[in-house]
């Protein structure tokens, strides 16, 4: 009898959770009238909310931070797959992935279901995760940073912040290179950091954004074509490229409006000609959208140049980059709130 009656609970649990990631055509709507007084979709309310906490405190202190706490469970994985005969690396990866994966999707299911129970506490703990998956404060803080450095004359401080942005080794690079991979980070990453996150949680709900969430942080950690890394994180990599497939060439639309205040028309020319120039599929049409809009050149030092027949970038072109992203930004998720507000009152 026991049994049965934990297996009945848990049927109502799988049955409801389903029926709220698929209702409304995959996004996840709840009526919290009770709370507030009005009808409200939840979706909206934990996008705003999620968004005032990253504008206003920006990142979470380490530990309290759902990313800090994925990347320790990894580590602790990948220490197993590196152990493991280099022929099985590819499997043990593979396994990684859907681990992780399914650790995020658990963990989005259970907040809806603890929202159905209490509207106001799974708000609060739905907005705090989401925040966790997209960072637009943090993105912008990072890039001024380096050029407040550039600013005082201070390249050795400019070298080492850039490390907070990008992988490629900065001892050697000079102003315009600085100046270039700043901007490059930062239009690369209003993809990764804010435009995707925010997009699939739209779509599929708070469980969308965390898986996406955990495969960009995965492939942030593993997804590196070297010898360590090349089997391991081949399927993080590759998982990595389709989950930013759409999410990349949707940044034209976004990044176009705000060029308008440059070039627009430059940028949709940069970004048709060199957007494959980049070895990622994706990366490089937000990084030639903006090189275009903004006439300046962008160059990985034996890579790839975006906006070859313009100057090298100034220290003034990271605040144009910063003021373009912060308005896509602000686009996206204008668009993202009325659309989800349409689809749940049309």
């Amino acid at each position: 009898m026991e049994i049965t009656r934990m297996h009945k609970v848990h049927v109502h649990l799988i049955e409801s959770a389903g029926t709220l990631i698929c209702r409304h055509g995959g996004s996840v709507f709840m009526d919290v009238s009770d709370v507030l007084g009005v009808p409200v979709s939840m979706p909206v309310l934990v996008l705003v909310l999620a968004i005032a906490i990253d504008l206003i405190a920006g990142e979470m202190p380490n530990t309290v931070h759902p990313v800090v706490w994925l990347g320790t469970l990894i580590y602790r994985i990948l220490g197993w797959c590196e152990r493991t005969d280099k022929r099985y690396h590819r499997i043990c990866g593979l396994v990684l992935v859907l681990i992780c994966v399914s650790c995020a999707a658990t963990t989005g299911v259970l907040l809806i279901l603890l929202a159905e129970w209490h509207s106001l506490i799974g708000i609060v703990l739905m907005a705090y995760f989401l925040k966790s998956t997209f960072s637009i404060r943090s993105l912008v803080s990072s890039s001024n940073r380096i050029y407040r450095d550039l600013s005082a004359n201070d390249i050795g401080g400019a070298r080492k912040d850039l490390l907070s942005l990008v992988s490629r080794d900065a001892g050697g690079l000079d102003e315009p290179k600085i100046v270039s991979a700043a901007i490059e980070s930062t239009a690369e990453n209003y993809v990764d950091s804010i435009l995707s996150p925010i997009l699939y949680f739209a779509v599929f709900g708070l469980p969308g954004a965390l898986v996406y969430k955990t495969v960009n942080t995965l492939d942030s950690m593993v997804g590196y074509r070297n010898e360590r890394f090349s089997a391991i994180g081949f399927t993080s990599a590759k998982l990595d490229d389709i989950a930013n497939w759409i999410p990349a060439r949707l940044s034209v639309f976004f990044i176009l409006l705000p060029s308008f205040r440059f070039s627009p028309w430059s940028a949709l020319r940069v970004c048709l000609r060199d957007h494959a120039l980049p070895v990622s599929p994706n990366s490089g049409y937000p990084m030639a959208m903006v090189a275009g809009a903004l006439g300046c050149r962008l160059e990985k030092p034996g890579s790839y140049v975006l906006g070859r027949e313009y100057p090298d970038p100034s220290p003034h072109h990271i605040l144009r980059a910063n003021w373009v992203v912060m308005l896509a930004s602000f686009l996206l998720i204008a668009v993202v709130v009325v659309a989800v507000a349409v689809i749940r009152y049309p």
